[in-house]
């Protein structure tokens, strides 16, 4: 949510013409160098129950530790400052202790504002961000985090924090953090996400595409590699445990456009395609429908959605007042993260913003109504578009239920030859298995369309499964059982008519 601060401040400021400079303060070690005196006092003036002060103040009392090295263990030290790295309660517990800076920005309303909101300060645990419209503002809150890290005896680096100047023509501007000069960058980093002047959306695109590559990659050697590796429906269920979120990671709250989705889309087609060993000139409604999945637009709307949960459900009042306001005013700003989800909801068929401010579902129906949705949206598309297209006439569409993958894919066993076997059907189901009637187009008709195991007719699919006469034992392993049973049936049937 610290983010989507950022953002709409971003937002407001294109839209008033004013502006914005933010701030991203590095903290030396952080979570290290939190005196243990004063969290406990910062924790008695939290009113906290005597029974949990008491058990917080036992897991940071009389700490000692010691060294190995080289094989030798060193004399035990005492531990006054630090909290576990990792602990459940750390990250609580250093909020705690900056707490009393971020109320002191804000009670003194130095920073950003919308409209009579307070903003100037999004923080998550250590990545403090500072916001202002005013560079004289911006140096006195760096005043105020100087003084206040000195009081609390931890170091904030002056190389590290950066400052990003956006929508101002002012270019000598330099501030000073504990008596070092800060000059103003191009680009910073918060909470995973470049924050910059220009470019902003391509600059993250391009950040979280190379992040999923390099992941693709490592998991290779886990099997995602295509004939040889785990079956479709594994490597897709990796894909998205894995490599989808860290693709995807802080984009909802991006204005991304049309083209900038395409990037992403062009990253998650190949992907799907590796994973079921399909060739490029597979249509893309096949490649979705054959694993249950859906385009990346999908992907990021069901993640839109999910934020705007989060912010309907939060109990923080300046969450509520953002809302409130920003879904008033910025309904007509593309630029805005509300203008985004209000036509995301208006695609689904889903209730608008005030209807769920008034009737806020639970998180389990919320999740099933919005999964439902969006399935039979993008099932009715990618149907249409595989019902306009005359190699895809195999598919079976009418069999293929919402998010499910296809039947050719449910059946396979774990085996190498199994999900060989399922590929081949999927490329004869999406006609880009090559045979020698293809050859014979591509060719340019220079190489012969004869089948070069009969030599009898034209090599297409209908010859290959039906009438040639080389694979006809082969086929009887599969023909005569659906042969007997059609027998069956028709047998039945006719001895129904009879009685009847």
């Amino acid at each position: 949510m610290a983010s989507l601060l950022i953002t709409e401040a971003k937002c407001e400021k294109l839209k008033n013409n004013i502006p914005l400079f933010i701030t991203t303060v590095d903290v030396q070690s952080a979570f290290d160098v939190v005196k243990h005196i004063i969290l406990m006092d910062k924790l008695l003036d939290q009113n906290i129950p005597p029974d949990l002060l008491q058990l917080i103040k036992g897991l940071y009392t009389d700490l000692e530790s010691k060294v190995k090295w080289m094989g030798d263990i060193s004399d035990s030290f005492n531990i006054k400052q630090g909290v576990r790295q990792g602990g459940i309660l750390s990250t609580h517990l250093y909020k705690l202790y900056v707490q009393d800076l971020l109320e002191e920005l804000k009670n003194n309303s130095i920073g950003f504002q919308l409209g009579n909101i307070y903003i100037g300060a999004p923080t998550c645990a250590d990545d403090i961000a500072l916001l202002s419209s005013d560079s004289s503002e911006m140096q006195l809150m760096l005043d105020i985090i100087g003084r206040y890290a000195d009081q609390h005896q931890y170091n904030i680096h002056p190389t590290k924090t950066k400052i990003v100047q956006c929508n101002t023509k002012e270019k000598d501007n330099s501030w000073v953090l504990k008596g070092k000069t800060i000059e103003p960058t191009d680009a910073t980093t918060h909470l995973g996400l470049q924050r910059t002047n220009k470019r902003e959306n391509e600059i993250n695109i391009d950040d979280r595409i190379k992040l999923a590559r390099r992941t693709k990659y490592s998991l290779m050697s886990s099997g995602l590699h295509g004939t040889n590796g785990v079956d479709p429906i594994t490597g897709y269920n990796i894909y998205k445990t894995y490599i989808l979120p860290r693709l995807l990671y802080g984009l909802e709250i991006l204005p991304l456009t049309k083209g900038q989705i395409e990037i992403l889309e062009k990253f998650h087609k190949n992907t799907l395609r590796h994973i079921q060993s399909l060739p490029q000139r597979t249509a893309t409604s096949a490649i979705y429908l054959l694993l249950g999945a859906i385009p990346i637009e999908g992907e990021l709307h069901k993640r839109q959605l999910s934020m705007l949960y989060s912010l309907l459900s939060a109990k923080n009042q300046t969450i509520q007042d953002l809302v409130q306001r920003q879904s008033s005013i910025n309904f007509d700003n593309p630029k805005s993260f509300f203008f985004c989800v209000m036509e995301t909801l208006q695609l689904y068929n889903l209730p608008n913003i005030w209807e769920l401010q008034c009737s806020l579902p639970t998180k389990y129906s919320w999740k099933t109504l919005v999964n439902l949705k969006m399935s039979n949206h993008w099932k009715n598309i990618l149907q249409i578009d595989t019902i306009q297209k005359t190699s895809l006439k195999y598919l079976a569409i009418n069999q293929i239920k919402n998010g499910k993958p296809h039947i050719s894919y449910t059946t396979l066993q774990p085996t190498i030859l199994d999900v060989r076997k399922g590929i081949i059907k999927s490329r004869m189901m999406t006609r880009t298995y090559t045979l020698q009637a293809d050859r014979h187009k591509f060719s340019r008709y220079e190489i012969a369309p004869t089948c070069q195991m009969c030599n009898q007719e034209p090599e297409d699919l209908t010859h290959m499964l039906t009438t040639c006469s080389a694979l006809s034992e082969t086929r009887k392993e599969t023909f005569n059982p659906i042969k007997n049973l059609c027998n069956k049936i028709y047998w039945r049937k006719e001895v129904e008519r009879d009685i009847l």
